[in-house]
């Protein structure tokens, strides 16, 4: 009797997969709000979970700095054993639909726009017909948008992108799929002085850069750029639409960088050029929950994005407008 009483506690404040998941969260986003933000919580609720974490966990997971958190030492070592907890779950889920149903039921795919016309549609097609019992649902976004619902089980695979000159993304929790590298260019008005080329990103130093949104991979990359050149680029004109962007440039509002895989059309008022000091390309990925990689509708998809890719190259895609 004293032995099953003793058991008890222990089995009552077993640590709860969800908030570790959640723990993960705050400690890659940096604050408990956040994480609320990423996981479409309310801070209140985020702050409550993790205090019965860490009694369950019987230590203190998180301290205040000021007005953010830290992860204790206690609260890094578990988030560390979150991340194998899930891929083993991950794996578990993969077996489990192998054994069950095979490349059925349902896959939730993102993408940003220009690869979601390039890449998604062609791999969505190639599975429809070889898999009729797969069904497959597709939304839009940015990286930084998507990423969060990959790691929280709302999507199943996306695609994105990393440009060079950028820090790598280190996430334990994803496995990423290099589908294809391209080189990334400048595009000018046709009657700017520098439209004939050559052209170095120094030389446009007094010039507006028509850049992504704030915090968006499509600004800092040339803040990256520019000041590797020497100058801090004026950035008036703000868009992640890359039409949007080469709108501008057509209209002559300033300059930009310019991945080709986004020229869906012709602009007959634009010139594209290779810089000559700063070389900039842009990797473009298929990324998916570490552990996945064994899902039989994953696995297909990752097969299908693979031949989309290469069907893309052999076409000359990247380059037929440039």
């Amino acid at each position: 009797m004293l032995l099953f009483s003793s058991v008890i506690p222990k089995m009552y404040l077993m640590l709860n997969v969800n908030r570790m998941r959640i723990l993960r969260e705050v400690s890659s986003r940096g604050s408990i709000a956040a994480a609320a933000e990423a996981l479409y919580m309310t801070p209140s609720a985020v702050s409550q979970h993790m205090a019965a974490l860490s009694r369950e966990a019987g230590v203190e997971l998180l301290e205040r700095s000021g007005r953010s958190v830290q992860l204790t030492s206690a609260g890094k070592r578990l988030v560390s054993h979150t991340e194998r907890v899930l891929e083993v779950l991950e794996e578990a889920q993969a077996d489990l639909d192998e054994i069950s149903h095979g490349v059925a039921g349902l896959l939730r795919t993102c993408t940003f726009p220009s690869a979601a016309r390039a890449l998604m549609m062609p791999a969505i097609s190639t599975l429809h017909k070889a898999h009729p019992q797969l069904e497959i649902s597709m939304i839009d976004l940015e990286p930084e948008e998507s990423l969060p619902l990959l790691k929280t089980g709302e999507i199943d695979i996306i695609l994105a992108y990393e440009f060079d000159h950028l820090p790598e993304p280190k996430d334990p929790g994803v496995e990423r799929h290099l589908l294809l590298t391209e080189p990334v260019f400048i595009a000018v008005p046709a009657d700017h002085p520098r439209a004939l080329g050559p052209i170095r990103i120094a030389d446009l130093a007094d010039d507006n850069w028509i850049v992504g949104r704030t915090h968006s991979q499509l600004i800092e990359v040339v803040l990256s750029v520019a000041h590797e050149a020497g100058f801090e680029p004026r950035t008036d004109l703000q868009s992640n639409d890359i039409q949007v962007i080469l709108a501008g440039v057509q209209a002559g509002l300033g300059v930009a960088l310019i991945p080709p895989i986004a020229v869906i059309a012709e602009f007959p008022g634009v010139t594209f050029h290779s810089p000559t000091d700063v070389k900039v390309t842009r990797r473009i990925e298929a990324v998916i929950r570490r552990g996945s990689h064994s899902s039989p509708a994953i696995a297909a998809a990752l097969k299908a994005l693979h031949e989309a890719a290469r069907d893309f190259m052999t076409r000359g895609g990247m380059m037929r407008n440039m």
